[in-house]
């Protein structure tokens, strides 16, 4: 195949420009049209604003209604916590882990010596 057996509507797709010899892509290549670049989205400050509607007769929907005046609720206390104790906690179960991981290892270390053993 070559590039004049194309179509010349066809879309090369890159399989096909691939299996072409080097000259053949470069034709091929030089061929298409230059790319066409997407436009990106408008910003919101251009964007049109949204058409009103007038209120009618119809009860609006439960999402549309306005909401509720919020009840004012005492304020959260605010719990200094320190970085001792979290530190303290995260280093305690660290510890924890590398003491479970060489309990574990060294269990399957003394069974592998003794079946080594058994087996001579």
């Amino acid at each position: 195949m070559n590039i004049h057996q194309l179509a010349p509507d066809e879309p090369l797709s890159p399989e096909l420009v691939l299996v072409f010899s080097p000259e053949l892509r470069a034709q091929a290549l030089a061929s298409l049209p230059p790319p066409v670049w997407l436009t990106p989205p408008r910003p919101a400050a251009e964007q049109p604003p949204i058409p009103v509607v007038e209120k009618s007769l119809v009860p609006s929907p439960v999402w549309l209604t306005p909401p509720r005046p919020a009840v004012e609720q005492p304020p959260i206390p605010v719990v200094e916590r320190s970085l001792v104790p979290s530190f303290g906690v995260m280093l305690v179960s660290r510890v924890m882990q590398l003491a479970a991981i060489f309990l574990v290892v060294t269990i399957v270390i003394l069974a592998m010596s003794l079946v080594a053993n058994a087996m001579r």
